[in-house]
């Protein structure tokens, strides 16, 4: 016996093979069947010893998944700011040329005006005239409070003017108070031979119409 299965252990071993699926089979199919007598499919209960009816077990319903949380949108970054266009080259600013300081004036002391010494009393000590007055406003420089002067002094004629000296000139200056220094500076002496000649032409060519 040993020997026949040991040379057939091959068909041997495939007839156990068949048969252990065969009974493999038959038991699924018996244990379907028993399950289909034990359980309604359109009253969905299930049956057991007896007439006594046992509601199926209601399908348990898992909890519905929490809602997932919805990320804030991220803000939107700035846009970022257009690049300045590159300024032209600016032309090199001129020199600033400073004016040259104005030199300030040297304030010079103030001038003290001596006031000219009173005339002398009495009248000056020259030649007296002789004759009708002239009138000394025609000399050139001679207004009328001048000529009231004169006339005051004793000098009312052109020969008498006409025939000064220096002598004469510093002794009638000192008593022409404010008028000092006008004989020699408007020329009386020299006018004054002009017109006591009654040289009007020659006058007038030098001195202006009279």
């Amino acid at each position: 016996m040993i020997s026949l299965i040991s040379e057939n252990w091959l068909f041997f071993l495939i007839a156990l093979l068949i048969g252990v699926a065969t009974a493999f089979w038959a038991w699924a199919v018996s244990g379907r069947e028993n399950a289909d007598d034990h359980f309604d499919a359109d009253d969905g209960l299930l049956e057991k010893a007896g007439d006594a009816v046992v509601p199926a077990p209601e399908p348990v319903v898992p909890p519905p998944a929490p809602a997932p949380k919805v990320a804030p949108a991220p803000t939107p970054a700035p846009a970022p700011k257009p690049a300045a266009a590159p300024a032209a080259a600016a032309a090199p600013a001129a020199k600033t040329v400073k004016p040259a300081a104005t030199p300030r004036p040297r304030k010079r002391p103030a001038a003290t005006e001596t006031p000219a010494p009173p005339p002398p009393p009495g009248k000056p000590k020259i030649a007296p005239a002789k004759g009708d007055p002239d009138n000394l406003r025609l000399i050139k420089g001679v207004g009328p409070k001048l000529n009231s002067l004169l006339n005051n002094l004793g000098i009312t004629r052109f020969d008498q003017i006409a025939e000064w000296k220096e002598a004469e000139i510093q002794e009638v200056d000192q008593y022409l108070e404010s008028f000092s220094g006008r004989i020699t500076r408007d020329s009386w002496i020299d006018q004054a031979k002009y017109l006591a000649k009654d040289d009007i032409a020659g006058f007038e060519k030098k001195y202006g119409k009279l």
